[in-house]
């Protein structure tokens, strides 16, 4: 009975947040080149790109626009492909600080030395986003590096040593590390990280072409039924597990997995700002949910009257998930599971028919 108190008044809290859609956060794609060509990039992200994108003069009017027109409160996110490799990131950040606004970042840590964490801190870093996929031999493989294990726990060794406020990692859970996630989870005890999410490759970018990247519909629920074991476990020792934002499941089972029940916030408190200007929820949502692009069209006023298909989940209805007894609560799960174009999602965690299909 409790469980379903707590549950109508989630579903109440997520209609007051989807009417007010105050921007919280924005991730503001620096660059999508990258120092690493990892089997499952979704972005497809490479040392050399050839498409344009936007200068530094250009992302600091986008930072003093934003920070003028919404809450001192709001947090930019910093990503990429690799920010850690974008030539002008000093400026970016120091913009950012002098905006006497938060920002974190996502980063694959193997740019992560000391002079470069010292410029971060100097610039008061908030939040600071490292990826490990494994043990050393599966974390290289997915990473396509022999030397990207070895980076990314020196990064996290001086992480360990840093001051800033919140410090997680992200792992992609796949067949070659779904067995060892108690050994990550030592690997991050040893480093004093607090916050781990776990999350499985979904079959967009590289991954789309290579199944053996990609859990089964049974080891996916494997590995929720892990986080639910291991918790309580691991939590007593100082880590906090949860599965990451993709994927809704029943109040009572949500809670088991999460610190906070699922609720896609991209479009409703999330917005993402491209490399190439263009405008989105999530950085990783197909391009049928893009905006509108920064070169021409005004933010404030794409945030404000735009993201309809991020707020509206009408669409939905002619979807595959019409016929779903789960559809009021789950409106169709996460945006970066759905291209509009197709009729179902690339994943879904309800429905073995669709997950394998």
């Amino acid at each position: 009975m409790l469980n379903t108190i707590r549950s109508a008044a989630f579903q109440l809290y997520k209609k007051i947040e989807l009417n007010q859609h105050n921007l919280n956060y924005v991730f503001l794609e620096l660059t999508r080149k990258c120092n690493l060509n990892c089997l499952h990039c979704g972005s497809d992200c490479k040392s050399e790109i050839n498409i344009p994108q936007l200068t530094t003069a250009s992302w600091l009017k986008i930072i003093t626009y934003i920070s003028e027109n919404f809450s001192d409160q709001l947090v930019f996110v910093l990503t990429g492909g690799e920010p850690l490799i974008y030539p002008q990131l000093i400026t970016v950040i120091s913009h950012i600080h002098r905006q006497k606004l938060r920002w974190g970042m996502v980063t694959n840590g193997m740019r992560l030395n000391a002079e470069m964490l010292a410029e971060l801190l100097k610039y008061k870093i908030y939040s600071l986003t490292l990826s490990l996929d494994g043990t050393e031999h599966a974390h290289n493989y997915l990473r396509n590096n022999l030397t990207a294990f070895d980076q990314v726990t020196k990064a996290l060794d001086l992480v360990n040593k840093a001051e800033i406020p919140v410090k997680d990692v992200v792992t992609c859970v796949y067949p070659k590390n779904i067995n060892h996630l108690n050994e990550i989870a030592d690997i991050l005890l040893e480093y004093k990280i607090e916050y781990w999410r776990l999350f499985r490759i979904f079959p967009l970018g590289r991954a789309h072409n290579n199944p053996d990247l990609l859990l089964s519909y049974d080891q996916t629920w494997d590995m929720l039924k892990w986080i639910a074991t291991n918790r309580s476990k691991y939590r007593k020792k100082g880590l906090r597990i949860s599965t990451s934002c993709e994927g809704w499941f029943p109040y009572n089972f949500d809670r088991q997995v999460r610190d906070q029940p699922f609720f896609c916030r991209s479009g409703i408190n999330i917005a993402s700002i491209l490399c190439d200007g263009n405008i989105t929820g999530c950085p990783n949502n197909h391009p049928s949910f893009y905006q509108g692009n920064i070169l021409h069209d005004n933010f404030v006023e794409i945030w404000n009257n735009k993201f309809k298909t991020y707020r509206d989940r009408s669409w939905i209805d002619h979807k595959i998930c019409a016929e779903c007894p789960f559809r009021l609560k789950c409106q169709g799960g996460s945006i970066h599971l759905w291209n509009l174009n197709n009729d179902q999602p690339y994943f879904c965690y309800m429905r073995k028919d669709l997950a394998e299909n």
